[in-house]
């Protein structure tokens, strides 16, 4: 029956043996996974423990059992780190190397007790770290991926499972029968070990194959998205020039009729010629102001387009924008009041934040009644300024205001005074203030205002 161990013994040392030299070989041609090297280091002290007991009658009769058994436990413990490393993102818990000292440990004590107390330490610490990577291999596993993972398993469950029935019989063992029953469970125990070595090996070929298909479906999900995103975007493209288009077309007809009516019309008032200039003129200021929008909405999207940030001081911006809206602002005698620290430098672009500015406030005097205020707060917090534009308007219900930014809800809104809008400009200035890092959000209640929140980096201050 000693023969039979012996013999057995060494097919498995070379069955161990083999597994480790054919991971190595693997891990090193770029089939691995992440955490293959600690299961090749696991294999490695395998087939070492093998070899202690394939040669334990040439050696010293303590090391096959303390350092041999050792390197057994050990083993445990790297395939635990290998299964961790390739199913799970958090760091490995590097104490668990700890046991290693307990487990040394207690085959010191082992070594000067009887056989079946010595087989009894090994067999426990054997169901432990088998069992355990077993259960981290079958944790919360994806449906397309369980069955691959309960293969890469099974061995770790058998060898756990095997190891806690031989706990079992060792303790029924009885004293006259001892060597006897032990050392045909040996002989078991020894051939099934043989059979499962030759399963872990296709273990590493079905952790390595699970994680190029996770790879491959990681690149599919993102070209997936990618996909979309463009569909997403061409669509957008596509309506917003549609929108510009009928637009544009209102101004340039108008102007069109202009001219034609002085041309070859016969007006020849003062007064009749000084209305249809300014009917010209309010015409080619709505084109410019469309294709001023269309402009910075092609360059918003373009991939490689990135704002020119720099710091900046937003008093001036602020006055720039309330100055260029003047005109209007008179005509409706609405006065633009500014509360807070001006005096503050911001970090962006400065044609960016121009434009978002002469949007918010630009809409604030659309939507206002005549005769009324615009409060404009500015509060610094933290890294960022905090610029509010309340306006006593008309304001918005819920239902407007949560379609507001959505380019395929065309929102029209006249102003208080018939002015027309398209909702177009709040969305580039969304769009602007994204990439400049700074955000827009809106609170409005209708018949009361609305306010819109804009929030901007400010500069880093110099040491």
């Amino acid at each position: 029956m000693a023969q039979h161990v012996l013999s057995l013994q060494i097919i498995l040392c070379l069955s161990y043996l083999t597994n480790a030299l054919l991971s190595v070989l693997l891990a090193s041609s770029g089939l691995k996974f992440k955490g293959a090297w600690w299961w090749v280091l696991a294999q490695s002290l395998m087939a070492l423990g093998t070899l202690s007991d394939a040669l334990a009658q040439f050696l010293p009769a303590w090391l096959p059992l303390i350092f041999g058994n050792s390197a057994y436990a050990m083993a445990s413990i790297f395939y635990m780190h290998a299964v961790w490393n390739f199913r799970f993102k958090k760091p490995f818990f590097y104490w668990l190397y700890g046991i290693t000292a307990i487990q040394i440990g207690s085959f010191v004590l082992a070594y000067y007790q009887a056989y079946v107390i010595r087989a009894a330490v090994f067999s426990a610490w054997m169901s432990i770290g088998p069992l355990c990577t077993a259960a981290l291999l079958l944790w919360k596993v994806e449906r397309r991926f369980r069955l691959a993972n309960i293969l890469t398993a099974l061995p770790f469950l058998v060898l756990g499972l095997a190891s806690v029935s031989r706990l079992f019989v060792l303790r029924a063992v009885s004293v006259q029968g001892e060597l006897q029953t032990v050392s045909e469970q040996n002989v078991w125990y020894t051939a099934g070990a043989i059979l499962l070595s030759t399963i872990m090996l296709f273990g590493y070929f079905m952790m390595s194959s699970i994680q190029s298909l996770q790879i491959l479906s990681k690149k599919d999900e993102e070209i997936q998205a990618r996909n979309q995103e463009l569909t997403i975007a061409s669509k957008n493209k596509d309506l917003f020039f549609a929108i510009i288009a009928h637009d544009i077309r209102g101004p340039i007809s108008g102007a069109a009729r202009y001219v034609r009516k002085n041309l070859f019309g016969k007006l020849s008032g003062l007064e009749d010629k000084y209305n249809e200039v300014k009917t010209l003129a309010s015409s080619l200021e709505r084109t410019n102001e469309y294709l001023e929008k269309l402009l910075w909405w092609s360059r918003a999207q373009l991939q490689d387009w990135s704002p020119s940030t720099k710091d900046i001081d937003l008093a001036p911006s602020l006055d720039h924008a309330i100055e260029m809206l003047k005109m209007r602002s008179d005509m409706k005698d609405i006065t633009f009041r500014i509360k807070g620290a001006q005096a503050l430098q911001i970090h962006a672009d400065p044609e960016c934040i121009q434009l978002i500015l002469s949007n918010l406030l630009g809409n604030a005097l659309k939507y206002s009644h005549p005769g009324r205020e615009i409060m404009i707060t500015i509060q610094p917090e933290d890294a960022y300024c905090k610029l509010c534009i309340q306006d006593q308007g008309i304001g918005m219900n819920k239902a407007i205001l949560d379609r507001l930014f959505h380019i395929e809800d065309k929102i029209s809104m006249l102003g208080t005074r018939k002015e027309s809008g398209n909702g177009l400009g709040l969305i580039l200035a969304k769009s602007l203030a994204e990439r400049n890092d700074c955000s827009i959000r809106l609170d409005s209640k209708e018949g009361i205002g609305t306010k819109a929140w804009l929030t901007i980096p400010l500069a880093k201050r110099k040491e």
